[in-house]
């Protein structure tokens, strides 16, 4: 049987477009566990990081030696707060916040130095509405600057 080359060609770009209306795309009841895949996939370590209190100052901040916890012992400590963003998948998510603008030098603040952020490559999923069939949704890789602690530093110049 001879094929004509425009009925070869409809047919290559159906199933073509067939394919993509599929790939990616799903109901969005199937979105969590098509994220729980994607997100185990690319190793991403949900660590869990505990809250710090969120009445903490510089001020109210004393160094604990001894402590296992490095934002503690840090002479640029911080608190770890939680984040929300409805857009992201995990939604939740815990930030850094540093407790004093100096640094924690024999004991008092020293304004010499700065506490900064230090800040880490995060990957989430974002929704985004299939362009062939808008019930249908796929799921985006999309990266953000997570602050998750803090250092000391000689201010920049």
């Amino acid at each position: 049987m001879m094929w004509s080359p425009v009925l070869f060609l409809f047919l290559v770009l159906t199933d073509i477009v067939d394919a993509h209306k599929s790939k990616g795309c799903f109901p969005e009841a199937e979105l969590p566990a098509r994220a729980v895949k994607l997100l185990h996939r690319s190793h991403r370590n949900a660590e869990s990081r505990r809250a710090g209190s969120a009445a903490m100052s510089c001020a109210d901040f004393q160094r604990q030696v001894f402590s296992p916890e490095l934002k503690h012992r840090s002479l640029s400590p911080w608190i770890i707060r939680d984040h929300h963003d409805s857009s992201l998948i995990p939604s939740s998510y815990q930030v850094a916040q540093c407790l004093c603008e100096g640094c924690i030098i024999n004991g008092t603040e020293n304004t010499d130095y700065n506490s900064v952020p230090v800040f880490q490559n995060m990957m989430f999923l974002k929704k985004v509405k299939c362009p062939t069939d808008s019930d249908k949704y796929s799921l985006q890789i999309h990266y953000e600057e997570i602050p998750y602690a803090c250092t000391c530093a000689v201010p920049k110049q």
